[in-house]
């Protein structure tokens, strides 16, 4: 018999969360086939929470531990995935050991472009590209989500450049990028470049910089100390562990699970409910 691996555990309690038996109340799993509900109530019952109740999920449902709830609508979306039964173990255990508490990375922030509210108690970094495809995803996204969506006030995002070299462009845009953060307009050229992802060519870099107020193109991309930024950026994410972007890091922690938009904007609200102690 498979045995699904035993996930970290911690402690805090809330009330008003749905008990094991009533998981249909959870907006996630409402809607999955009975078939779908009896593995999920399974797996409930064979994997643990990681933070707020020392027992299964489905135990910790019953105990109205907030956390069980997230993991138990997780469960559910994996399930009507179509994951098997130890990817899902797999994607809660990744899910714990992003999340549980451990040294922080040397991440040096200063300087770099942020968005959200400055004092949000909640620190994302994202190692990323311009060129990334994944990122022009969902990089757009979580900064509409910090600036005037459910995260803002909770999140603050900081940016740091990690071209790769499988990404065509990748180091000229990051170079453009660091030209418009030095004239204020990073984001303007992030989200716009990122918008156009699919017209990329390097020679419309000028043009675009030029659309959100960059002035002396030419000259900025050309200086060394521009350049030298751009790999010192690289070399720190290659030291905290980057391989491929986007890579975020929670408050500190790499990000180890699937860097969907949906559990990233799950697991941001966790972190935010865990400093603030509001459950």
């Amino acid at each position: 018999m498979n045995v699904l691996p035993r996930l970290l555990v911690a402690s805090l309690f809330v009330p008003g969360i749905a008990r094991a038996a009533d998981l249909g109340s959870i907006a996630c799993c409402a809607d999955l086939s009975e078939d779908q509900m009896d593995r999920v109530r399974e797996l409930n019952d064979r994997l643990f929470v990681y933070d707020g109740c020392d027992d299964t999920i489905s135990t910790c449902l019953d105990r109205s531990v907030p956390l069980a709830e997230r993991l138990a609508a997780q469960v559910c979306r994996h399930v009507r995935a179509g994951m098997p039964d130890e990817a899902v173990a797999r994607a809660l255990d990744l899910r714990a050991r992003s999340m549980m508490p451990s040294p922080p990375a040397s991440i040096d922030l200063a300087g770099l472009p942020m968005v959200g509210d400055p004092t949000a108690p909640v620190v994302l970094v994202e190692y990323a590209c311009a060129r990334c495809p994944f990122c022009a995803k969902v990089t757009p996204v979580l900064v509409r989500e910090i600036r005037e969506g459910s995260l803002k006030g909770r999140v603050r995002m900081y940016f740091k450049q990690f071209p790769i070299k499988g990404h065509p462009g990748s180091a000229e845009s990051g170079l453009a990028a660091l030209a418009a953060q030095d004239q204020g307009r990073f984001w303007e050229f992030l989200l716009l470049a990122y918008q156009r992802f699919d017209a990329f060519s390097p020679t419309h870099l000028p043009r675009w910089a030029a659309e959100v107020g960059v002035t002396g193109y030419d000259t900025a991309v050309a200086s060394p100390e521009l350049r030298d930024r751009l790999v010192a950026s690289k070399k720190e994410g290659m030291a905290n562990g980057v391989k491929a972007t986007p890579t975020f890091f929670i408050s500190g922690r790499m990000w180890q699970g699937n860097p969907t938009l949906e559990m990233l904007l799950d697991v941001l609200d966790e972190e935010y409910e865990r400093l603030v102690g509001s459950r």
